[in-house]
């Protein structure tokens, strides 16, 4: 699912290339073309706003500290601000509407199994470091009252 892409309005596509998001604006008459990698790391959420018989939609990538507008009260729902963001892309059809929901769930599946393979990753650490204190505790390097404190620091007891 490495190859999901949306071209929107005014030249600008959205594109997942493994673990990084690639933002591209087509060279128009007063402006040049520009190419931005974003690595999905970085990206604290997405809103994806389904597109009206009036309304234009779009898809909106929020990173980390960044100030998100609340255009739920406006009456484009966002779409006014979301044409002037570079992190977005703006869209007419239910085809890149549906493009866009599985571009959301890919960043958003892509977020949740980094995060749950970091948190794996530091309780076998922790496990490996217990190991690594009974293997001392075993050949006399340190007595059991030494391996207890250790092992109850590490477990945060």
């Amino acid at each position: 699912m490495n190859n999901l892409s949306l071209t929107g309005r005014m030249k600008k596509t959205i594109s997942i290339e493994g673990g990084n998001v690639r933002m591209s604006k087509g060279q128009g008459v007063f402006h040049t073309s520009r190419d931005k990698i974003i690595p999905i790391r970085n990206i604290s959420g997405v809103e994806v706003k389904k597109p009206g018989p009036f309304i234009v939609g779009y898809i909106q990538l929020q990173m980390a500290g960044q100030i998100s507008g609340d255009a739920s009260f406006t009456f484009s729902g966002g779409a006014y601000n979301a044409v002037q963001d570079e992190n977005a892309v703006v869209f007419g059809g239910m085809a890149e509407y549906e493009i866009a929901l599985q571009i959301q769930a890919y960043i958003n599946n892509y977020v949740l199994e980094t995060t749950t393979s970091n948190a794996n990753h530091a309780q076998l650490s922790t496990a490996d470091e217990i190991l690594k204190l009974k293997g001392l505790l075993d050949v006399g390097a340190i007595n059991q009252k030494e391996f207890e404190n250790a092992k109850e620091k590490l477990l945060g007891i």
